[in-house]
């Protein structure tokens, strides 16, 4: 049976200008996790809008930030069942800290989307307890008022 994957979301968010941490994927203290593919789009109606820059960051989670209410629940949608530690927090309103931008992406704020699958052995991960890279995050820095929506596939690591 192969290695369970989880699916991590946040509900719609209107995502005012400037940077905005949309999910943040916050490791167990023995249980790394993996980010397998990810995604994001906007549902901007101005066509001339500049894009957005769209972040997967690292966070040492210095300071946890302000997630907005409870995300949807983490989701096991393939292989066996383990118990996770990880969490998911999303929609923040005062930003966890120290980011650490690994891929910087432009988004189409009008209707824009954007998904990234990683090849096996490229996955990007969090550390064991102790490790700096606790969370990995996923940030937006829009010039419009848009509603955001963003997913992660993520596996528990080794």
């Amino acid at each position: 049976m192969a290695d369970a994957i989880y699916v991590c979301q946040n509900t719609v968010f209107s995502a005012a200008t400037g940077a905005k941490t949309v999910l943040n994927i916050i490791a167990g203290a023995n249980q790394p996790v993996q980010i397998i593919e990810w995604g994001i789009s906007f549902d901007g109606t101005t066509s001339s809008a500049t894009p957005a820059t769209v972040n997967l960051c690292q966070s040492t989670q210095a300071t946890a930030g302000t997630a907005g209410a409870s995300p949807p629940a983490i989701v096991q949608v393939t292989g066996r069942s383990i118990t996770t530690q990880f969490t998911a927090a999303h929609n923040y309103t005062a930003e966890p800290t120290a980011l650490t931008v690994i891929e910087p992406y432009f988004v189409s704020q009008y209707m824009g989307q954007f998904v990234k699958q990683y090849l096996p052995g490229r996955e990007p991960e969090t550390d064991l307890s102790g490790g700096t890279v606790k969370a990995l995050a996923i940030r937006v820095n829009t010039t419009a008022t848009v509603n955001v929506f963003a997913y992660a596939y993520v596996t528990i690591g080794a």
